[in-house]
Formats: structure tokens, sequence, C-alpha cells
């Protein structure tokens, strides 16, 4: 039971960075479609089991896809760190007044520091910061719902699907091929400690809980209208101060693990360290720019390349089975 915690901890901590911690990732892909974005957020959690358990299994054989898709996620990466960089920098000025700069320079620092201990230390701090910001976001959802601080008409959920659907179905589409391809090298990583079994199962226990972590703060969004205009609306709903406290620094933390994520999607793609360490000080500089406007316009980019890395993917597996059937 322990190594599967291990795992979801670790394939979370991929998932779970600066947008979804902050709020503003689930506010951008979900929110915005009221009580409708929770037949979307049922939709993308089932698409992120899917992807990643067709990433687990898959076997590129051909060099050319291979490195088709290599060049993805080390584009990916790149794109994602600048995003986290920015995100902890936005932190240090919103809640505690600092200079962006230092903040950023902190989270190089913090980063480079843990990765240099390797998998294990990526897997330890997962362990512990998943569980305190789950456990944290649940404890100030049932503190709200106790104080009738959330009432949300769950009636005017009904089972058929919205009319518009097929209009609004791009974005989590998006979202869940963004974090799928997030997770993959860290989940790919995980092969090397963990056996096939627990990594599928892990993966399907990972998308229930994003599914729940999800409409959880979906639904705290929604009711507090006021705080959907802010850059980090999530960590203004709660005013009791040790928990805002505790819900703070875990967005630090989970931007950390990200950013740990992102340094193995760099290994996995690129075997020169060198090289590693000049593309992270270049995303380092570019991360000093305003964190809501990388996060809306970067992460749909990186999206709309991974449906196609994906369906690339799906199209070279179906080509290579027709093969061996003839």
């Amino acid at each position: 039971m322990g190594r599967i915690f291990a795992i979801i901890s670790t394939i979370l901590g991929s998932i779970i960075g600066a947008g979804f911690s902050t709020g503003q990732e689930i506010f951008y892909f979900f929110s915005q479609f009221k009580e409708k974005s929770f037949f979307y957020i049922g939709f993308s959690s089932i698409l992120i089991f899917l992807i990643l358990l067709y990433l687990v299994n898959i076997r590129i054989k051909s060099r050319i896809i291979l490195m088709i898709f290599k060049s993805y996620i080390l584009l990916f990466s790149v794109i994602t760190l600048i995003v986290m960089f920015s995100a902890f920098g936005q932190l240090g000025v919103e809640f505690l007044g600092v200079s962006r700069y230092i903040f950023t320079l902190l989270c190089f620092v913090l980063s480079i520091a843990i990765f240099k201990h390797g998998l294990l230390a990526v897997i330890n701090i997962n362990k512990v910061v998943v569980s305190i910001l789950t456990t944290t976001v649940i404890l100030i959802f049932l503190r709200s719902v106790h104080k009738n601080e959330i009432v949300f008409p769950f009636e005017s959920l009904k089972c058929t699907l919205p009319k518009d659907i097929l209009n609004h179905l791009i974005f989590p589409l998006l979202y869940s091929t963004y974090n799928s391809l997030l997770a993959f090298p860290v989940v790919n990583g995980l092969k090397e400690r963990f056996c096939q079994k627990e990594i599928k199962i892990s993966i399907g226990i990972s998308s229930i809980i994003i599914f729940f972590l999800l409409s959880i703060i979906n639904v705290m969004l929604l009711w507090e209208a006021n705080l959907q205009t802010s850059q980090m609306p999530l960590l203004k709903v709660e005013k009791n101060i040790i928990l805002h406290f505790i819900l703070v620094t875990c967005a630090f933390l989970e931007i950390l693990t990200t950013t740990l994520a992102n340094y193995m999607g760099l290994s996995y793609s690129i075997k020169n360290p060198k090289a590693e360490f000049v593309i992270i000080i270049l995303s380092l500089i570019l991360g000093f720019n305003e964190f809501q406007e990388l996060l809306r316009k970067l992460y749909s980019l990186m999206g709309y390349i991974g449906l196609g890395v994906i369906a690339m993917l799906s199209l070279s597996t179906l080509l290579l089975k027709d093969r061996r059937l003839k």
C-alpha cells in the first residue's frame, strides 16, 4: 500500500502545479462554464486516465516518431518551467510583498537542490506535499459547507448533456492532454522502481482523486464569484489565517514539485547535463513575465500540440498492429 501511495503522490505532484493549486487553471478550463463544468471535469478525468494508461504501455519503435515525441516533451518541459518560475514569483508578490525576481530565483535554487538528490527525493517531497494540500482543500470545503458559506445549487445539474458540449469540448481535451503529457516523464521514471501493475493501479486512483479535487475547487470558485478575476483565486477563498497559510505554503511546494517533474522531462528528452542547465537558465529568465498571461496562452498552445502528438502516436500504433496482422 505504501508503494501505491508513493506512486499516486508523485503522479499528482506532477499534475498539481501552479495553475491547479492556485485555482487559475481550473477556472480557465472549467469554472467559466458554470454548472456545466462538472460534465467537463468528469470527461477530462477519464481522458487523463486513458491517456496515461496508453502512454505507460506504448513502445515507440520508429526513430522519427520517437524524435518528434521527445522534441515535444522538451518543448513542453521548457514552457511549463517558464510558467512555474513565473508562478513562484507571483506568489511572492501577492502574499509576501517580496520582489518577483527574488522568489523566481528562489524557486530555481530550491528545485535544483532537491533534484540533485534524484528520484527518491522527488517521490518523498510529493508524498508530504500532496497529502497536506489534499487534506487542506477538503477541510476548507467541508468547513465552508458546514458554515453555509457554500450552498451550491446541485439541483441545477441534470443528467442530460449540455447542448453546446461540442463547442466547449476542446477545453477538457486540452486540459487532459496537457496534464497527461506533463506527468508522462515522471511515470516513465517510476518504471525503474515500481512494477507495471502498481503504476496502472495508481494511475486509476490518481484520476479519481483529480476528479474529486477539481470538483471541490470548482464549487468553491463558482460560489466565490468575486475571486474569479484574481490571478490566484483559490488562495483567496479561505479567511482563516492558519488554513490560508497552509494553502499558500502548499502552492509554493506544488510549484516546486511540478518544476521537478519538468526537470525529469528535460532528462528524458536530452541526455546532456550542460544543455539541460542552459535550457533551465533560459526558462528562468523568461519566467520573470506575468503569470496569468503565460498560463492561459502557453497551456492552451501546448494542449493543441499535445493533441497532435497523441494522434500521431495512436496512428503509429494502429499502423504497427495492421502490419502485424498482414
